[in-house]
């Protein structure tokens, strides 16, 4: 019955571990993000859905093909978090969202979770 038992939490723990959102850290988190999975169908306006490269820079700004030049505000608790502000049509705008970071996986930028849109960490 002990073996059983133990063999039940090991699988549980491995499946919660290989599942769990790891926070970031903050060298982790500046660089290169690519966008992916893009050609799905357009879900919100606010995210690109052409090829696009999101550079978060350490000053806390950023630059993009779809978003242009604008600051970026982090808050890297359990479940990581950044909101974009940028200018949209000659009116500030912001996008809040949230990262994805996986044992054994690139740190993601989630766009949109339903048709698994995200941007991906390059370097």
């Amino acid at each position: 019955m002990k073996k059983k038992n133990f063999a039940f939490t090991f699988v549980l723990g491995v499946i919660f571990i290989l599942n769990i959102n790891f926070p970031l850290r903050k060298q982790n988190i500046y660089g290169k993000y690519i966008n992916m999975n893009f050609d799905k169908p357009i879900c919100c306006v606010e995210a690109p859905h052409t090829a696009d490269t999101l550079v978060l820079y350490k000053d806390n700004t950023f630059k993009s093909k779809f978003y242009g030049i604008g600051t970026y505000k982090l808050d890297n608790g359990i479940n990581p978090e950044i909101e974009l502000h940028y200018t949209d049509f000659g009116q500030s705008a912001a996008y809040k969202t949230y990262f994805l970071n996986g044992i054994f996986e690139k740190p993601k930028i989630v766009l949109s979770a339903d048709s698994n849109h995200y941007y991906e960490k390059l370097d």
